[in-house]
């Protein structure tokens, strides 16, 4: 059965694009509002799987509409859309009932693993049963799937620091490559999976916001600090916390981080009590951190802080023979998921899918196949059904020169630079957050780099915009 979606927006041209972006016709059945009453009114007679809905609109705003969807049915998955990144409005809406809140312009990937997530833990939460219990099970050492050396080396590291009292982890490798999966199986397999598990995103959010989101605060503490509010390290007490992309952490944020690892101790903004926790941190990058910290962008101390246990995450091209595995598990996956009866996956297929380079790592494999199962109707999984740039004629290209561009010699960095995003943009089909994620930049700073080389008119973005 298709999920229906509900978007509720005073601006009904966002509203409509962000419908477009979450995914091909098929996959969700979307309805878009401008009102808040219409919505409400619907609601009643035809309730929806999941709600998204903007925060400020001039009759009831975002955090209303969430108290009033929650009262009616306790269990639906609703997402509050800010364009301010205002804090305190967001932790109204946490408070209504809200699952989560996502800033202006919304990263269309993001919001799908969310939105996918609480559908499938729909089912559970009306049932009764304990989520903790569900993601052991999803999260355990086995769902780390692969028979290539490579992966046993992951799954032994898992059962290793899952076995140790809280050390802190260090998880490098590309992006897609499934450190946020292998952060989980360590929580998840280890005494302590009783405990939150508790994750934020370093680049999502401006420095003030971060430091605010980690730390908590005191009432008063800054204009909006209307009370106080615990902060992520405080909520992951007992359990298990983890900064993703801490890269891009800036220097203060740095300082107080190191400050809190030596101690296990920090202080809310704004107030004076020292708090201790007990938390096991877990923090994950894809970029290189020994060149951060040559070149002054990452503190040496909080680097050999953090890298106490460290373990690089092999790219899928490295672990070519696990992708007809991989491949077919997502196949299953999506088979129920879209309650299709697809089988199995043609060779000639499976023939691409193992010539491409695969810039996204596994991340992209599955959101292929994921595409493939939409456009799939009988027992197999065909080469038709996947995406254009798994066609003959690019896996060719890919598998002559697997590791590398062709890149003329004699030019300047600044044209070697710019040759290289182009090529990046070519080879992923013009998708910003693939090309972003293939060249270890966020989506903003791909989009400065688009600017300043001219590349701007050359790269549609079926992703949205940067």
């Amino acid at each position: 059965m298709v999920a229906t979606i509900y978007i509720l927006d005073d601006d009904p041209t966002y509203a409509k694009l962000l419908a477009a972006n979450l995914g091909p016709a098929g996959r969700f059945r979307i309805a878009v509002f401008e009102r808040p009453d219409a919505l409400l009114a619907r609601h009643a007679d035809e309730p929806p799987d999941a709600v998204i809905t903007d925060l400020v609109m001039p009759d009831l705003n975002g955090v209303e509409v969430t108290r009033r969807l929650r009262v009616a049915d306790p269990h639906l998955p609703i997402f509050v859309l800010t364009g301010h990144a205002d804090i305190a409005t967001a932790v109204d809406a946490l408070k209504a009932g809200a699952n989560e809140y996502l800033t202006k312009p919304v990263n269309i990937d993001e919001l799908l693993t969310l939105l996918t997530r609480a559908l499938a833990d729909r089912p559970l939460l009306e049932a009764g049963a304990s989520l903790e219990q569900a993601r052991g099970r999803e999260y355990s050492v086995e769902a780390i799937l692969g028979q290539d050396p490579k992966v046993e080396e992951v799954r032994a590291f898992v059962r290793r620091m899952a076995a140790i009292a809280r050390p802190t982890v260090l998880l490098l490798g590309e992006s897609g490559t499934g450190k946020n999966l292998v952060a989980r199986a360590i929580h998840y397999s280890s005494p302590h999976s009783g405990g939150r598990f508790v994750e934020i995103n370093c680049s999502a959010l401006p420095a003030n916001l971060l430091e605010a989101e980690l730390f908590g605060y005191k009432k008063g503490a800054f204009t909006d600090a209307r009370e106080a509010k615990r902060g992520l390290i405080e909520v992951a007490d007992g359990g298990t916390l983890l900064l993703d992309e801490i890269a891009e952490l800036g220097p203060e944020l740095q300082a107080k981080l190191l400050n809190f690892l030596e101690s296990r101790r920090f202080r809310r903004l704004g107030g004076t009590d020292e708090i201790e926790v007990a938390v096991r941190l877990i923090t994950a990058t894809n970029r290189n951190l020994e060149e951060q910290v040559q070149a002054g962008r990452f503190r040496a101390d909080l680097y050999y802080r953090i890298t106490v246990a460290s373990l690089v995450l092999p790219p899928l091209r490295e672990i070519r023979r696990d992708i007809p595995l991989l491949a077919d598990h997502f196949r299953d996956a999506f088979s129920r998921e879209f309650k299709k009866k697809v089988a199995a996956i043609d060779p000639a297929a499976l023939e691409i899918l193992d010539a491409w380079r695969w810039p996204g790592n596994v991340r992209e494999l599955r959101n292929v196949i994921e595409r493939a199962m939409i456009f799939s109707d009988g027992p197999l999984l065909k080469r038709a059904h996947l995406p254009p740039f798994g066609g003959a004629e690019r896996a060719a290209r890919a598998d002559s020169h697997p590791d590398k561009f062709p890149l003329p010699k004699g030019l300047s960095l600044a044209d070697a630079e710019r040759e290289y995003i182009r090529l990046t943009l070519e080879e992923t089909d013009g998708n910003i957050q693939r090309a972003a994620e293939a060249l270890g930049i966020s989506r903003k700073n791909l989009w400065e780099k688009r600017k300043k080389y001219g590349l701007l008119e050359t790269a549609p973005d079926p992703g949205g915009d940067a």
